[in-house]
């Protein structure tokens, strides 16, 4: 069962996220969705999490289904937002990072997963955190809405895992991924390459197995991350 919880980020707008817990929580993931989205598209990952121990909060990124409090109240609407508001985003991520520490998670049990402009906003926060251990991103691509990852991914560590997944039909986030998987220096790197399986969340819909596979591959880095 799915906690609703809130917390405001840094620059004071007020996100609203479904938390979910494991009985034997051996870390957390923080999930982000694609845009046009909402938190609610993850509600299949988290339950697969639970099952590997993964306590996860998938937030609706600043803009997007219940987020929409910003500074002094001012109503946010991702529908007009300028690429610098999208990008801003990356304060969302590090208001559930904090978040979860808060919940008792130390900062090297807790993973970063997206799809699309999540995906992005997912590498991007593991470039900025090397305590963190790994970030799965499903449809990355060079830059969503002023979010790039070309210009962070030197930043990821070798001691950080990254998992990548996407579709040979997607074609802008295909060959973005197969530039990120020669630019990331990750020493635990992987990139599933998949056919006719679309963007984002979709790649899940069509492959349901992968959903199980990255769980266990967090779970392992998780757990084996020094």
């Amino acid at each position: 069962m799915a906690e609703r919880i809130t917390y405001v980020t840094n620059d004071g707008v007020t996100i609203v996220g479904n938390w979910v817990t494991s009985p034997t929580t051996i870390g957390a993931a923080i999930l982000l969705h694609q845009y046009p989205s909402t938190r609610q598209s993850w509600s299949d990952v988290q339950r697969i999490l639970a099952t590997r121990g993964i306590a996860s909060v998938a937030i609706d990124l600043r803009g997007h289904g219940e987020s929409i409090k910003g500074p002094d109240g001012i109503q946010l609407d991702y529908q007009v937002f300028k690429d610098e508001e999208h990008a801003s985003s990356i304060h969302d991520v590090r208001g559930a990072y904090e978040w979860i520490q808060a919940r008792g998670i130390e900062r090297d049990r807790i993973v970063a997963v997206g799809a699309s402009m999540g995906a992005n906003l997912a590498l991007n926060f593991l470039s900025e955190e090397p305590h963190m251990p790994a970030a799965a991103a499903i449809s990355p691509g060079e830059e969503y809405h002023g979010v790039n990852t070309f210009e962070n991914a030197e930043y990821i560590s070798p001691h950080q895992s990254v998992w990548i997944v996407s579709s040979a039909d997607d074609e802008k986030s295909y060959v973005a991924s197969e530039q990120l998987d020669k630019m990331i220096v990750s020493e635990q790197k992987i990139f599933e390459r998949i056919k006719e399986a679309g963007h984002g969340m979709d790649v899940f819909t069509k492959n349901p197995k992968l959903m199980e596979q990255m769980a266990d591959w967090l779970r392992d880095r998780i757990l084996n991350f020094t």
